[in-house]
């Protein structure tokens, strides 16, 4: 069985956009570091994840579904390729920063 790959990230910040929300909202609302939300749309993240999923309606599962087993339980571990790099995301180079 073909397994979809979920929402895209420019999709889930659109619709969060949509819901007058921001990935920087959430993490603030729920007391999480500054990019944590943000992180969750590049690597696993269960707390952000969920977050994310009730902010928009949905299930974790949905929108991440190579995150999840098909009964909605989370796969412990995750694959390594649930894990991208996070080259750019809420990150400054070093000639940036200075």
């Amino acid at each position: 069985m073909a397994q979809s790959k979920g929402w895209h990230k420019s999709d889930i910040k659109a619709a969060l956009e949509k819901r007058g929300l921001s990935l920087s909202n959430l993490d603030q609302t729920n007391g999480f570091p500054p990019g944590t939300c943000s992180a969750a749309l590049y690597r696993p993240h269960r707390r952000a994840e969920l977050v994310i999923a009730e902010a928009l309606g949905r299930s974790p599962r949905e929108l991440w579904p190579s995150r999840y087993h098909d009964d909605g339980s989370r796969l412990c571990p995750q694959p390594t390729e649930n894990y991208r790099a996070l080259i750019g995301v809420g990150h400054r180079q070093k000639s940036e920063a200075a």
